[in-house]
C-alpha cells in the first residue's frame, strides 16, 4: 500500500509538471489549449471556467497525461473548437505557428521535468549534506579491490583526480567508471598520513552495472562496531510477530556467535525464507526463537528481511561523519552539476543498451519503480524527494529520445520541417506514428518482463 501510494504521488507530480510545461509554453506562444488532462480513462473531476477556456480533467489511471491544443488538422480538435465557438480563430492553432514556436512548446515538457529535478536537488543541498567519510572497511579476498591492493582503514582521497568527500561521491564515480568500462586511479591515505596510488580496473567487473557497486568491487564502508541490540521493530514485520522486542541483544544465530549488528544483518540477508535459530538476551534471561526472514527483491537479488533495526542514535558516528554546508549560490551550482551528471549517465546507459554493451535488464517497469518509490518514501522525505528528482530526469531524457509519438520524435519532425520549409507529408507522419507506437510497445513489454523476472526469478 505504501509503495502504491508513493508511486501514484510521484507519477502524479511528474506528469503534472511535464504537461504544465507544455501548457505554459503553448500559452506563451498564443496557442489555444482545449484540454489539460492528468491520467487516462474515466474522469474523476472536471473543471472549465467558461466554454472558451481550457477544460481541466483528472482521470482514474494516473500513468500519464496530455495537453490538447487547437489544431486545424485534427477532426476532434476542430469539433471541440466549434463547440467552444473558436473555429474561426485558427491563428491560435498549434499547426499554424512558426517552427520555432512549435519546437519550444514540445521541448517545454521535458524542460519542466529537468527544472523540477534541479529545484529538488537545490532544496536538498541547500539544507546541507551529511555523509560518511570514505574510510575503507573490510576488503574481500580475491576481489577487484584486493587486486588493486586497497587496504582496510585507509581513506579514499580522490578518484581519477576528483576529490572524494563522502562515500556517496565515491559510489557515483565508481558507478560511472563501471558503465564506461574504464580503470580508476585511486589515491588513498593511511592513518599515519602516507599517500598511496592504486589502479582499479572497473572494466574487469563481471555482470551488469546494477546493484551495490561497493559490493561488486569488494569493499565496504568502515563503520564503528555496532552492538547487536535491537533498536526498532517495524509494525507487522517478521520480527514483531516472532516476539522480538527493542533492547533484545542477539547472541547467536544457528549456534554461531554474533559479534555485531552488521554480522547479524548479513545472516538475515543471506537467508531469505530460510529458518534461523536465534538466541538472544532479554534482561537476565537467555531466550531462543526460530525466525523465517521474508524474501524481498533488492537490486534484482532476493534477500532476507526481518523488519528489525538498530538504534543508530546510540552509536558514536562522529569520527566517520562529514557535514557540508553551502550558500544558496553554491547549492544551485551543485544542483546543476548533479542534474548534468545524471543526464550524462542516463544517456551512457541508453547508449550501452543500444550497442549491446549493457543488458536490457536495466529497463525498469512500473512495478520496480513503485517498489523503489515505496522504499525511498519509507526512508523519509529527503530520500523520496531525491528519488522524484532522479525519476524526473529519466522521464525528461526518455521523452527527448528521437522516437515518434514522444517529444523527441516531434522535435525531429519540426527540425525536418525547418530544413524542408514545409511540414512532412501526412503519410510520413502516419508511418512514424506506427513505428513509434511499436517501439514503445516493445519497451513496455521489456519493462514488464523485467519486473516479472525480478520478482519471480530474482
Amino acid at each position: 500500500m505504501m509503495a502504491a501510494l508513493a508511486f501514484i504521488v510521484a507519477i502524479g507530480v511528474l506528469v503534472t509538471i511535464h504537461e504544465f510545461g507544455h501548457y505554459l509554453a503553448a500559452r506563451s506562444c498564443g496557442v489555444r489549449v482545449l484540454k489539460f488532462s492528468i491520467g487516462f480513462g474515466k474522469p474523476i473531476l472536471q473543471y472549465q471556467h467558461t466554454p472558451q477556456s481550457t477544460l481541466w480533467v483528472l482521470s482514474w489511471i494516473p500513468l500519464g497525461g496530455y495537453v490538447k491544443m487547437l489544431d486545424s488538422r485534427e477532426t476532434e480538435a476542430s469539433e471541440t473548437a466549434e463547440q467552444q465557438g473558436v473555429a474561426n480563430d485558427w491563428s491560435r492553432a498549434f499547426d499554424r505557428q512558426k517552427v520555432a514556436a512549435k519546437m519550444w512548446i514540445v521541448f517545454a515538457g521535458p524542460l519542466a521535468n529537468l527544472l523540477l529535478a534541479f529545484v529538488c536537488y537545490w532544496g536538498l543541498i541547500a539544507q546541507g549534506e551529511v555523509g560518511l567519510k570514505p574510510y575503507i572497511g573490510p576488503v574481500e579476498s580475491g576481489s577487484l579491490a584486493a587486486q588493486a591492493k586497497l587496504r582496510s582503514g585507509d581513506l579514499v582521497v580522490s578518484l581519477d583526480g576528483k576529490p572524494i568527500g563522502t562515500w556517496q561521491d565515491a559510489q557515483w564515480q565508481l558507478l560511472e567508471a563501471w558503465v564506461a568500462h574504464k580503470s580508476l586511479t585511486v589515491v588513498t591515505r593511511t592513518p599515519q598520513g602516507e599517500s598511496h596510488t592504486h589502479v582499479l580496473p572497473m572494466s574487469k567487473l563481471p555482470g551488469e552495472p546494477e546493484g551495490d557497486v561497493l559490493q561488486k568491487v569488494g569493499i565496504s564502508m568502515l563503520m564503528p562496531v555496532i552492538p547487536a541490540v535491537v533498536g526498532e521493530i517495524l509494525p507487522g514485520s517478521v520480527a514483531e510477530k516472532s516476539g522480538l522486542q527493542v533492547g533484545d541483544h542477539i547472541l547467536r544465530v544457528n549456534n554461531k556467535p554474533v559479534e555485531d549488528w552488521q554480522q547479524f544483518v548479513k545472516w538475515v540477508r543471506a537467508n531469505p525464507s530460510q529458518p534461523l535459530k536465534v538466541e538472544y538476551q532479554r534482561g537476565s534471561e537467555t531466550l531462543q526463537v526460530k525466525l523465517l526472514p521474508e524474501t524481498v527483491v533488492e537490486a534484482g537479488q532476493k534477500i532476507g528481511r526481518l523488519g528489525a533495526g538498530v538504534n543508530m542514535d546510540a552509536v558514536d558516528l562522529t569520527p566517520y561523519r562529514v557535514e557540508r554546508q553551502y550558500s544558496v549560490a553554491e547549492a544551485a551550482l551543485r544542483a546543476v552539476h548533479r542534474v548534468q551528471e545524471t543526464i550524462v549517465f542516463t544517456l551512457k546507459m541508453i547508449g550501452k543498451m543500444l550497442t549491446g554493451q549493457a543488458s536490457l535488464k536495466a529497463i525498469s517497469g512500473p512495478v520496480s519503480i513503485a517498489d523503489a518509490a515505496g522504499e525511498t518514501a519509507g526512508l523519509g522525505l529527503k530520500p523520496y524527494i531525491g528519488f522524484i528528482a532522479l525519476l524526473s530526469i529519466s522521464i525528461a531524457v526518455m521523452n527527448l529520445l528521437p522516437i515518434p509519438v514522444l517529444d523527441g520524435g516531434h522535435l525531429l519532425y519540426h527540425m525536418a520541417e525547418l530544413i524542408r520549409g514545409e511540414p512532412l507529408p501526412d503519410k510520413v507522419l502516419e508511418i512514424g506514428q506506427r513505428v513509434g507506437l511499436g517501439l514503445l510497445g516493445v519497451l513496455m513489454f521489456i519493462a514488464f518482463f523485467n519486473d516479472i523476472n525480478r520478482y519471480l526469478v530474482g
